[in-house]
């Protein structure tokens, strides 16, 4: 307990000393975040088409069998997943670890007690371009990778843990239709925010 609000200590303080700097350099702060709540339901309008689109390439590819599916090891594909979930996290650190000045130790990795779900944190702002990366990272290699790995094998198992980690992307695909609009800008600094789903831009 003592070390989660340690943690969460840091991340606030971190993010009113980045604060300060850039307000004080003449950057204009805007908040990009968005409820649980809503990242919820925007999952399905950012991540659902491209898992309904996986699906039909499958059955296009002539690969669907129902029968299959029943078949599939559902002790596998939670292990599998639960697995994904952290690694999921770990992708986000590695994806902006590569741009910070710091590397890895501008990443913070904790837990939401609360929802027993891991969060990965970056405490340095990054350009709009290199903020994404790290955002879609898990999407391109837990969703995309493993799908194609999927078609390759011909795995329902493997299909299965695509679709739901493309999913799972969800808040992440949604937070880069948010960034979007940062991304032709060459005076800007993006910067997660401390405690809500989202980021904040700086912009000069």
């Amino acid at each position: 307990m003592a070390e989660r609000e340690r943690g969460k200590k840091q991340i606030t303080e971190n993010y009113e000393r980045q604060k300060g700097k850039y307000l004080a350099e003449g950057y204009e702060e805007r908040r990009e975040v968005i409820s649980i709540a809503k990242a919820n339901v925007m999952t399905f309008v950012t991540a659902g088409p491209f898992a309904v689109l996986g699906m039909i390439l499958w059955i296009l590819a002539g690969r669907y069998e129902p029968r299959a599916f029943l078949r599939v090891d559902i002790v596998w594909f939670l292990v599998l997943f639960m697995l994904s979930v952290f690694i999921h996290e770990l992708l986000h650190g590695v994806g902006w670890s590569i741009w910070t000045r710091q590397k890895w130790k501008s990443i913070y990795l904790g837990v939401m007690w609360a929802y027993l779900t891991p969060y990965c944190h970056c405490k340095e702002p990054i350009s709009p371009r290199n903020y994404l990366c790290g955002v879609l990272m898990p999407f391109g290699v837990l969703g995309i990778g493993i799908y194609i790995l999927a078609v390759i094998m011909g795995s329902n198992l493997l299909l299965m843990l695509s679709l739901c980690n493309i999913l799972c992307a969800g808040g992440d695909t949604t937070i880069a239709c948010m960034l979007r609009k940062y991304l032709g800008r060459q005076d800007c600094y993006i910067l997660d925010h401390p405690t809500d789903c989202g980021f904040v831009a700086f912009v000069r």
